[in-house]
Parts: structure tokens; sequence; C-alpha cells
């Protein structure tokens, strides 16, 4: 009688260990050491999918980027490339692309009284771009005050509202850029990035969430020089009509995101990224409505129990190696998943395998001594 009372009570000790190591787990997921190691972890998935499965996606975006010869090659400062960059919205304008958007802030004030006609020069290539179709100029915040940042209002006035987009990218707690989202809050409630109002200015049904790092092929450009220089207007043609043009920065050290992979083809894979490259790929996975969304917390927890369930084993080692090939199954799950639309955080699903395991040995020192 005495014996069945033992073990009853050790099952109840092992249930409430079971219950005990998955709320655990649970406790896990919700600190910041979980979502560093989910970050990591999503990191590496997305290496691994653009290395062995690239999900095809139409070559419909194309980067008009300006580069260290652009700069070298124009005469003026960059705060004085009015005639240059209206020139080169002109030229564009002319071949019909499918959008453009401009990811360059806008000046603030007149510059006529530095050179007579730098404010008409822009003012006529913004005309002719919003002329040919959907075009959207950015809407830069201030880094120091956090604010808007003025334009100077003839040009505000030619764009109006419908054609201006916040140029924010969201950034995780490590400062790398993994989500997105097409809508800003704001005290009116909401104001569209970028990539919102283009998608909103395209008629297109966009969704938002995860950045599609395995989306599409990596990203060429054309110097802004080369369309300034360029006189074959087939070659500028086939270049541009109907494609989405983007143009921005794509210098070495000018408007850096830190990045799971850098997509800009130019470079090598580094940690940073150009900024117009991370909006492209933001457009792509936009477009394409393949941002993966996050599983939902009950999923984990599921998956946290199961994994609490290693307790049971009677040899701590068997339940290592299980906890082993468990965990390796759950990455390779994560990527398949990961694929098809849906983030899987795995960390806290780590966790509990490796404190499943870490308490099943220390139950078997304790009984044993006990013994």
């Amino acid at each position: 009688m005495e014996a069945h009372h033992d073990d009853g009570a050790r099952a109840a000790l092992r249930a409430i260990a079971v219950a005990a190591i998955a709320l655990a787990g649970l406790a896990f997921s919700l600190l910041p050491p979980a979502e560093r190691l989910d970050s990591m972890l999503l990191d590496a998935q997305w290496r691994l999918l653009r290395r062995f499965d690239v999900r095809p996606a139409p070559d419909e975006i194309v980067i008009v980027g300006i580069d260290e010869a652009t700069v070298k090659a124009i005469p003026e400062p960059p705060g004085l490339w009015h005639a240059a960059l209206g020139r080169t919205l002109a030229r564009l304008a002319s071949v019909q692309p499918r959008a453009m958007a401009l990811e360059l802030p806008l000046p603030e004030r007149s510059y006529d009284g530095v050179k007579p006609g730098l404010d008409r020069a822009l003012f006529e290539g913004l005309a002719a771009a919003t002329e040919a179709g959907p075009f959207v100029a950015v809407l830069s915040i201030d880094a120091r005050t956090r604010g808007v940042r003025n334009i100077h209002l003839p040009y505000l006035a030619l764009l109006g509202e419908s054609r201006l987009g916040i140029d924010l990218t969201a950034r995780d707690a490590d400062g790398v850029v993994r989500r997105y989202s097409l809508t800003v809050p704001t005290e009116d409630g909401g104001f569209p990035t970028l990539e919102g109002r283009l998608c909103r200015a395209m008629k297109r049904a966009c969704n938002e969430g995860l950045i599609q790092y395995a989306l599409g092929a990596k990203y060429t450009y054309v110097p802004m020089k080369n369309v300034l220089a360029m006189t074959d207007e087939a070659l500028l043609k086939r270049l541009f009509h109907d494609r989405i043009v983007l143009i921005g920065e794509a210098q070495a050290f000018s408007d850096r995101v830190e990045v799971p992979l850098n997509l800009a083809a130019w470079e090598p894979d580094v940690a940073h990224s150009p900024g117009i490259v991370v909006h492209a790929q933001t457009l792509r996975t936009a477009l394409a409505e393949a941002a993966p969304q996050e599983g939902s917390r009950l999923l984990a927890f599921v998956l946290m129990s199961a994994a609490a369930l290693l307790f049971l084993m009677r040899d701590w080692r068997f339940a290592a190696l299980t906890a082993l090939a468990g965990g390796i199954a759950f990455f390779m799950v994560a990527i398949v998943m990961l694929r098809g639309g849906l983030f899987l955080p795995i960390a806290s699903i780590l966790f509990t395998l490796a404190l499943a395991v870490a308490a099943r040995a220390a139950a078997t020192a304790y009984w044993r001594r006990k013994s």
C-alpha cells in the first residue's frame, strides 16, 4: 500500500515538473534573451533559404542609384542638385515607368538666391514625374527633433499629401531591419510609409509583416549619372518602361541600415545595406503579399509542452540525444514554415528542451543519492 502511495506521489511530482518546465519555457519566451535568440535563428533561416531555395519574384523594381561616381560627375554639391535631379525625373518619366519613388529629401526652402532657376528646374522634374503615373516622394524625419522635415511650399503644393510617404524603417531591438509596416502611427491616426503610399498609388492590395529576404534576385542599379548621360532612348525605355523605379543613395557610407542579408548585388554580403535596397525588398514583399506572419503564442506553448515531456524519460543521456534531434527537427520545420509564410519563434522551445534534459539529469542524480 505504501509502495502504491509512493508511485502515485512520484507520478504527481513528474506531472508537476513537466508543467513547471513548460511554464518556465513560456516565461523565457517573454524575456529579451529569447527575442535576441529568435532574431539570430531567423537570420540563419533567411541565409539558408537564400542559398538553397530562393523564391522567384518578377524583376519589376529597378534602382537608380546615387553612387560615388555620380557625386563626382555632378559639379554642384548634393544640396544644389535641383537641375540634375529634375532632369533625371523628367527623363525617367518620358519612358512611362509603372511607378516612381524618390527616396531623397526635398529642399526645405528656396535656393534661387544661390543660383536663379534652381527651384524651377526641380519643380519641372517633379511635375513630369507626377504626370507620368504614380509617384511618391519621401517625407523625412529629422533625427534631432524627431519631427517631419519641412518641404519647400511649391513642391509641397505640387505633390500634396497623396504623393508623400514617411521614410522610416522598423528596427528590432538589436537594430536590424526585419519587419515593416505600411502605416506609421501618428496623433491623427496614421500616415503611410514610402511603400504603403506606393501600394495605395498603384491600387495594389499589400500586406505587412516580416520582410521576405529570400524573395527574388539581388538588386543591381543604374547610376544616376548614366541616366543623365544616356542618349539612346531605346535603351532608356528598355531599362525603365513599365517598371517601378526607386531613386536613392547607393554609396558605401551613406544611408545604411543593418540587415540579415545585403541584397545589393554590387556589394559583398555585409551586415549593412543601402536603405534604398531595403525599401525595394520591402516593396517587393508587400506587392507579392509574401510577408511571413508570426506564429501564435498558443502554438509555441503547445510545442513547449511537448518538449517538456522529455523530463519523463528515465535515462537523461537518451533524453539529451532526443533533445538534440528534436532541436534540429524544430529548426528545419521552422525553415519550412518560414518559406510557407509563417515565422515560428523556436528559442523558447529549444530552451524548454534543454531545461527538460537538465531537470531529468538533476532528478536522476537526486534519486540515486537518496537510494
